[in-house]
């Protein structure tokens, strides 16, 4: 996983890089470069790589240009700097051209706004317009050497409207040719409802060889069981030392076995916020997390982070994230009668349709949490639901 480390977008790069290390690592050990300590034939020692261009200010390593175009391994490219694989001369973008059958500095862009769906195996995904400002379109047209594997839909106004300058509404999103994919932006923004994060997901698995079953999976987590915590005992999460939170929780797991309700193995981060030094602590002393997650970019760039300035990042399926624990995937929310931590009330069918639209990825994850104090319906209306999907509710130590 190579990501752009300098620069003005360094930052959000490092967010970015780990949330795509963190989906990977559902494959398979990940490891995360910047693409700057890329040296001769690194890519030779891995299954894949995958590049993250963020920012298009950021000069490239000859030695990687190079390396991704003589390699035979499997390569992803997401967004900017498409362009310098092209070579720098006509003799090599037409070699680039020969092998891939298409030309990046040929390239279009499309105004984001434009592109409010992208068609994915026959089925219209929604796409958040508020991330990129523009998409690049690798190419117009058809060529026997490309397969389109994601279709972006331009609309204005609710109708059809055209993508680029041949008049058609529709360009590709994302393309593969010989050993290359590539993805026409970084889909990494807004991810609770940018739901192009999901075809991003489900691309991983062709693009790593990856022949896990299709499954339909699905949890539910009862929440706050029990009285309400003291704010003076919350505020006392003010220290970050890795000892400390371990010292917290192996208290909290005491207070567990003393009220004679077992040894807990699973751990939820209150309100789903954590330091890096406590889902450090986490990891070390539970089987897993089943949560959301926030990360940090300080975490590659060793730079402070902005206070309370992080990524969430919520799963489709169930990984090894970068503090180094498993994370079962929670993936719905929960639902709310009325507005709530920033977020719109959230009915039953507001989560059926989240469920719905998480079908994307082949392996499908449907898992949300449910306040026992709410009218019971809501729940039994929440699980009809998404069982109407073809899901199977199972144990969340069973989920892929």
């Amino acid at each position: 996983m190579l990501y752009d480390n300098t620069g003005a977008a360094a930052e959000a790069n490092a967010m970015y890089a780990i949330a795509t290390g963190n989906l990977l690592t559902h494959f398979g050990k990940t490891e995360l470069k910047p693409v700057a300590d890329y040296t001769d034939a690194m890519v030779e020692n891995y299954d894949a790589a995958v590049y993250i261009g963020a920012d298009h200010h950021v000069p490239l390593p000859h030695a990687f240009l190079d390396d991704v175009r003589s390699t035979d391994k499997p390569v992803m490219w997401l967004g900017r700097n498409i362009e310098a694989l092209a070579g720098p001369d006509g003799a090599q973008n037409a070699q680039f051209r020969d092998r891939y059958g298409w030309d990046p500095r040929a390239a279009t862009t499309v105004d984001s706004s434009k592109v409010t769906s992208v068609e994915y195996q026959g089925e219209k995904v929604h796409r958040e317009t508020q991330g990129a400002p523009e998409i690049v379109v690798p190419f117009t047209g058809t060529n026997d050497k490309v397969e389109v594997l994601a279709t972006s839909q331009c609309t204005e106004r609710g109708k059809p409207t055209s993508c680029t300058a041949n008049g058609s509404p529709e360009a590709p999103w994302a393309i593969r040719s010989a050993n290359l994919t590539y993805l026409a932006e970084v889909p990494l923004d807004y991810i609770d409802a940018n739901d192009v994060y999901l075809v991003y997901t489900d691309l991983f698995y062709d693009f790593v060889g990856s022949d896990a079953p299709a499954v339909k999976q699905a949890a539910v987590r009862l929440e706050d069981v029990g009285p309400e915590s003291n704010p003076k005992d919350l505020r006392r999460v003010a220290q970050d030392d890795v000892d400390e939170w371990k010292d917290r929780l192996d208290a909290g797991r005491s207070v567990m076995e003393h009220a004679g309700l077992g040894e807990p193995t699973i751990f939820e981060t209150p309100h789903y916020g954590g330091s890096v030094n406590s889902y450090v602590a986490m990891a070390r002393e539970y089987d897993a997390r089943y949560e959301q997650g926030d990360y940090y970019a300080s975490i590659l760039t060793e730079q402070p982070s902005e206070a309370g300035k992080s990524y969430n990042q919520q799963f489709p399926f169930t990984v090894s994230d970068i503090y180094g624990g498993t994370v079962y995937p929670e993936n719905l929310g929960n639902i709310t009668e009325g507005e709530q931590n920033n977020h719109a009330a959230r009915t039953p069918e507001f989560l059926v349709s989240r469920a719905n639209a998480n079908l994307t990825v082949r392996e499908s994850t449907a898992s949300f949490f449910f306040h026992p104090y709410l009218d019971i319906e809501y729940l039994k209306k929440t699980v009809t639901g998404i069982k109407k999907l073809g899901y199977e509710f199972r144990p969340v130590t069973e989920l892929k």
